[in-house]
């Protein structure tokens, strides 16, 4: 093996671990946000939870291996699955801080069909987008009414 390529993953790696260090806080940030937004979403559906016609599932998974030894945090993203009583289920994977074009994504997954939850901007707020094709996504107002419409869509295909 090269010295060169030796050299070169060190120095990867020493950047990779600087960068850790120096977004911690941040990191820290984005997952109150996604928390939060789970948490408004139980909201809207709390008649459905009440009523048995649905339960969640939340899971803290890796997001990838990380060398051991090193005594460096496992990163870890919290998921949540919204199952309904015939097994159908909405997931939400958080995709990540800092992704192209915004603050922070997370997929809404119903089924086959994904909607993104984007935060555009660290103190903005959240937005619905759909892609449909290579084109501009779609935008929708992250609120109650455009949810339950995502929600309702994939319950009547059920």
């Amino acid at each position: 093996m090269s010295s060169h390529l030796t050299e070169m993953a060190q120095q990867k790696k020493q950047q990779w671990l600087n960068y850790r260090n120096e977004s911690r806080p941040e990191r820290k940030n984005w997952e109150k946000k996604v928390e939060k937004l789970y948490t408004q979403i139980k909201q809207w559906l709390m008649p459905l939870e009440t009523d048995g016609l649905l339960r969640y599932k939340e899971e803290r998974l890796p997001v990838r291996s990380i060398l051991p030894g090193e005594g460096i945090e496992k990163e870890m993203r919290d998921e949540l699955t919204i199952e309904f009583f015939n097994g159908e289920t909405i997931k939400l994977e958080p995709v990540g801080l800092e992704v192209v074009g915004a603050y922070g994504r997370v997929d809404m997954k119903l089924g086959l069909h994904q909607v993104m939850i984007v935060m555009p901007e660290k103190e903005g707020n959240w937005i619905f987008a759909e892609r449909y094709n290579r084109e501009e996504p779609t935008l929708y107002d992250f609120n109650q009414a455009n949810f339950e419409q995502f929600v309702t869509d994939f319950v009547e295909r059920f």
